[in-house]
């Protein structure tokens, strides 16, 4: 028997280089293969089409809001602090707690106040200041006291004058809401300011000038739709003389707005709603104008 290392196939290199490729070929033919990688090549992109398609449908009916997109936004309401007389809404609906927010008046103090004092010709700061002090309580008295201006007596207002002025009727001095009208609990605002001079006399003066608004409580079928329906003003200038220590009124201008001029001329204010107002001018400011301590002083605003 011949020996196998020396049989002719063995020894034939290009037969042995023929043998080794087709055991290759074979073996490739025979490894199994696993279906992941294929799959994962085929499934993962058509996963991403399809969550994709369903985004942009869902974007363009509204039920998905995208990353991007830019948030609703409101517009913030005004507040007091914001109000410009000049340009104060005049429409909607009134908040009978709150009857002055949407007015110039929102955020005025509810009494009267006193500047800082300041020496003027012989007088000295403090007596200057003893003035102020002394005409505060008067208008005090004359515009904001509920027994002066609810009740008619004129008492009070009386007795923070100088002891010799003989005044039984303060008249356009005072503050009377007529019978048969309320306020609303809401007090009374004021904005202005006082200053001092002295007159030919030598004697010391002071000038007070000041705006009262009044919110009036509507009867219960009537609906405000404007401030202006219920918010009376009352714009005063009035200079009192100071004779020993004590006010001794001397001159008054005013002017009503938004006011019935019927009990006016009774010497009464009563709110605009309850009659007659007035023929409003061609020429006729915008309401808030009316709550401007600097506007001019000359008669009644629209009566």
């Amino acid at each position: 028997m011949d020996d196998i290392d020396n049989h002719p196939d063995l020894t034939d290199q290009k037969w042995l280089r023929a043998a080794e490729k087709r055991a290759r070929r074979a073996a490739r033919r025979t490894r199994p293969r696993g279906p992941g990688p294929r799959w994962s090549r085929l499934v993962i992109p058509g996963v991403l089409v399809l969550f994709c398609g369903a985004l942009i449908v869902f974007y363009r009916v509204g039920s998905v809001e995208l990353p991007n997109a830019a948030p609703a936004t409101t517009k913030a309401p005004p507040t007091s602090a914001s109000l410009d007389p000049t340009t104060v809404e005049s429409s909607g609906h009134v908040d009978l707690a709150r009857p002055f927010a949407t007015t110039p008046a929102a955020d005025w103090p509810t009494e009267v106040p006193a500047p800082a004092a300041k020496a003027t010709g012989r007088f000295s700061a403090a007596q200057v200041d003893a003035a102020y002090r002394a005409v505060q309580k008067t208008s005090t008295e004359a515009r904001l006291d509920p027994e002066v201006i609810l009740r008619h007596n004129n008492d009070p207002y009386l007795a923070t004058l100088n002891p010799r002025v003989k005044l039984p009727d303060p008249g356009e001095w005072v503050t009377r809401i007529a019978d048969g009208y309320r306020l609303l609990p809401a007090p009374p605002k004021v904005s202005g300011d006082m200053t001092s001079s002295v007159d030919e006399r030598g004697e010391l003066v002071v000038h007070a000038n000041f705006v009262y608004a009044y919110a009036f409580e509507p009867p219960s079928h009537l609906a405000p739709s404007t401030p202006w329906d219920i918010v009376s003003v009352i714009h005063e200038n009035a200079d009192y003389r100071i004779v020993d220590g004590k006010p001794w009124p001397s001159t008054e201008k005013a002017y009503d707005y938004s006011i019935n001029c019927d009990l006016l001329r009774q010497g009464l204010l009563g709110p605009g709603y309850s009659g007659r107002r007035g023929t409003p001018q061609p020429d006729a400011e915008a309401p808030p104008a009316y709550f401007d301590p600097k506007h001019p002083v000359t008669g009644p605003a629209n009566c």
